[in-house]
Parts: C-alpha cells; sequence; structure tokens
C-alpha cells in the first residue's frame, strides 16, 4: 500500500515538470518572435531615416553668413538669469520667387509702385519702336510660391559636446567615468549637473553647474578622459542648438513690376535696343510712367527672371 502511495504521490510531481516544460516552450517562441520584431523594426527604422535624410538634402541651405559690424547701444538687464546662459542670434531666410519670361514678353520695373500701378490700370500702351508703334499690354506679374523662416541658434554656456568616446564600458558606468572627468578643476572641469551619454553614437552632452567652465574647456580641441587608469582623449566641441521658427509659404503679386505682352513679332531689333526704347517710353510721365529701374525683354529664347520679397 505504500509503494502505491508513493506512486500517487509521484505522478503529481511529473505531471507539474512536464506542465512546466510546455509552459516554457510557448514562452522562449514567444520572446524570439519579439526579437525577430525588434530586428525588423530597427531596420525598417533605419531605412526610413536613411530615405528623410536623402530626402532633405535638397532643402538644406548652406551659405556663409558675410562678416558684420555691430554696434551695442545700450545694456538691458535680463529678468530671468537663465538668459545669460546662451548666446544666441537669429537670421531671416527668404527664397528667391523665379518667373520665367517667354518670348515677347518684358519686365519693367519702376522704382514707385504708384507708377506700376498706373501703368496695369491704363492696358494698352502704344510703343514706338524705330518706324512704327507696337501695342502692348501692361499686366501685373503673378509671382509663385516662395518660402520665407527664421533660424533661431543658440550657443550654450552651460553645455559642451563631447565626442569620440572609447567603447567597452556599460552606459552607467561610462557616464559616471564622464562626470568623474569632467568635473576636475585641474583639467579645466568644474561642477557637472548632468550627463547625456549615447552609446551608440559614442557622444556626451556635458552640462555644468556654472557658465564658465565651458569656455575654459573649449580652449583645446580635446579633453582627458580617465578610465581604468588609461587617460583617453575625447573630442569637444561647443553645444550649438538650432531652431526653425516662423516658417511661412507666401505668393502673390509684384507690387513694382509689370509684364508687358505683345512682342512677339518684333523682328528689326535686338534686345538690348528694345530694352531701351522701352525704358525711353515708360520714362515719360504722359505715357503713364515714371522712374524706371530695370527692363528685360526676350525676343527669343525664355528667360528666368529671380524676385525677392
Amino acid at each position: 500500500m505504500e509503494a502505491d502511495k508513493n506512486d500517487a504521490e509521484q505522478i503529481p510531481e511529473e505531471q507539474q515538470l512536464d506542465e512546466g516544460c510546455i509552459k516554457d516552450e510557448p514562452d522562449e517562441r514567444l520572446i524570439d518572435e519579439i526579437i525577430k520584431e525588434n530586428i525588423q523594426l530597427k531596420e525598417e527604422i533605419q531605412k526610413l531615416e536613411a530615405e528623410l535624410q536623402e530626402a532633405t538634402k535638397d532643402l538644406q541651405i548652406k551659405e556663409d553668413i558675410p562678416e558684420t559690424t555691430m554696434k551695442f547701444l545700450s545694456v538691458e538687464s535680463a529678468e530671468d538669469e537663465s538668459q545669460f546662459l546662451n548666446i544666441s542670434c537669429s537670421f531671416q531666410v527668404s527664397s528667391l520667387v523665379a518667373y520665367e519670361l517667354q518670348k515677347g514678353q518684358a519686365l519693367i520695373t519702376f522704382e514707385k509702385e504708384e507708377v506700376a500701378q498706373n501703368v496695369i490700370m491704363m492696358g494698352k500702351h502704344q510703343v514706338k519702336i524705330e518706324d512704327s508703334h507696337v501695342e502692348v499690354t501692361a499686366q501685373p506679374v503673378l509671382l509663385n510660391a516662395g518660402i520665407r523662416f527664421q533660424v533661431r541658434v543658440e550657443v550654450s554656456k552651460v553645455k559642451v559636446n563631447v565626442t569620440e568616446i572609447p567603447d567597452g564600458l556599460p552606459e552607467e558606468q561610462m557616464r559616471d567615468k564622464l562626470e568623474l572627468s569632467f568635473c576636475k578643476s585641474r583639467n579645466g572641469g568644474g561642477e557637472v549637473e548632468s550627463v547625456h551619454y549615447d552609446k551608440q553614437s559614442r557622444s556626451a552632452v556635458i552640462t555644468f553647474v556654472e557658465a564658465g567652465v565651458v569656455d575654459k574647456i573649449l580652449k583645446k580641441k580635446d579633453y582627458p578622459l580617465y578610465i581604468n587608469q588609461s587617460c583617453h582623449r575625447v573630442a569637444v566641441s561647443p553645444h550649438i542648438e538650432r531652431h526653425v521658427q516662423k516658417y511661412q509659404i507666401f505668393s502673390g503679386i509684384s507690387k513694382r513690376t509689370v509684364l508687358l505682352t505683345g512682342m512677339e513679332h518684333i523682328g528689326t531689333v535686338d534686345e538690348e535696343t528694345l530694352e531701351d526704347l522701352v525704358n525711353i517710353h515708360f520714362q515719360r510721365k504722359k505715357n503713364g510712367g515714371g522712374e524706371v529701374e530695370v527692363v528685360k525683354c526676350s525676343l527669343g529664347q525664355p528667360y528666368v527672371a529671380y524676385f525677392e520679397e
């Protein structure tokens, strides 16, 4: 009887072990599926990031800002001390608007808006070209869409970028090493407020408590990082944040430029001579004109004129 009882007690234990094995197998399959999905998602993200970077290449603007003499007129007291933590500047950027001038057309720009509007209101004009008069029609210049936006650049006085960080330590440990190295005053460091470390890009942003520390660190292009009794040189650079603000798409009608049409069949003069004759005609007040800035005519191939805002 005792043997039977022991067998009876062993059966549930064996069943329990079998059930545990059965439960572990689906869990392992589920984990494998999740790992595969994560790998696929990472690949898709990398692909999308590459496509986004390629798509934005045409929208990137690279322009050298000319040197400008600056004159400081007054000193203003800041409402908040945090305003002194950044050096900031802003730039207004506007695109040129292209307009295609077709054969037999001309663009004439006046110095005053009211003159251009008066020429358009008159509509038809008899322009003397050599021994004959040619009727031209004055029309407003409908411009294509353009863009304008403001770029704000801020250079931090309390943050510094660190790159070329050696790999080999866990993230938390590397953050500690960075904080310990950058707080050493003998190397130009100071009290560290926070460390944002990115293991994948081997870079970090160090934020200091005091503003003057960054200036001392940036006097050199690198900084000593101590790891396991070894000294590594990491690159340091200013922490710059860029913001695009007030992005606008605009279109409209040129206020001082007029489109002249009706000169398709003029073949006896060249473009430069025609521009002079059109200029002379519309300089005269009796013809409804006024002071002219520039005239551009097309008697052959189309031209592209660019308008500024």
